[in-house]
């Protein structure tokens, strides 16, 4: 898989750079810092209050996603663009505080500097995209973006964190085995943004960004993850 992905890749960086030297196309590269969050949806099997339960600890994670990508000028104010590139996103818990026993004279956690103090797991889903989408400008310089990607889920891992009262704190990471996870998604994209520098070699870009994943990312969890990523995207087009 990891092959193919890579050929594909070569294929059609190749191909967008041969395409780039014609006046309508630009390549470019963008990165896409962004909040990720799984969005809990439900198949009405699981009780409310469990629902609830895990939306009161599931929280924001701090993602990267990055692509190239080759834009193809329709008209003044028409552009289409095709891309392929790295997607992260996923989720984190709420720190929780780790009690092994109460004292029963004082009434206190019983505490020990070498039991860590708190946890939290934080889930990575890692993925190739292929983002296609319209841009129209206003203007020279201002746009709206909106399109949809293919996502293709390549790993899953889980990542534990405990913390110590020393301010230390002790990771691990593995395969996430949790649930079976969905192979083939796709998401809803929109941004409306800014080419705040444009010479006659380059233009830089930054805008706004929201994607929103389709489909849960397990094929049959009761209760499912759709993705959410909010963030800004920035790069280069030449």
């Amino acid at each position: 898989m990891k092959l193919i992905i890579a050929t594909i890749i070569l294929t059609l960086f190749t191909w967008i750079n041969g395409q780039a030297q014609e006046n309508k196309f630009e390549l470019g590269f963008g990165v896409f810092p962004n909040f990720s969050l799984g969005i809990v949806t439900n198949d009405g099997s699981v009780p409310g209050e469990v629902e609830s339960g895990f939306q009161d600890i599931e929280i924001v994670k701090p993602s990267i996603s990055s692509n190239i990508f080759v834009e193809y000028k329709l008209n003044d104010k028409s552009i289409i663009g095709l891309g392929m590139g790295y997607q992260n996103n996923g989720r984190r818990t709420k720190k929780t505080d780790l009690v092994y026993g109460i004292d029963p004279i004082t009434g206190n956690p019983i505490s020990d500097p070498s039991f860590p103090t708190q946890a939290r797991f934080v889930y990575n889903h890692h993925n190739v995209e292929i983002p296609v989408y319209y841009k129209h400008m206003f203007g020279d310089q201002f746009f709206v973006l909106i399109g949809t990607s293919s996502i293709i889920n390549i790993l899953n891992t889980q990542t534990s964190i405990q913390y110590f009262t020393d301010d230390s704190k002790e990771k691990n990471t593995e395969e996430d085995s949790s649930t079976e996870f969905r192979r083939f998604n796709f998401s809803g994209n929109i941004g409306f943004g800014l080419d705040y520098l444009n010479t006659d070699k380059l233009s830089l870009f930054v805008f706004p960004y929201l994607q929103y994943g389709i489909l849960g990312v397990s094929q049959s969890a009761s209760l499912n993850r759709n993705f959410l990523s909010i963030g800004i995207s920035t790069g280069i087009r030449f």
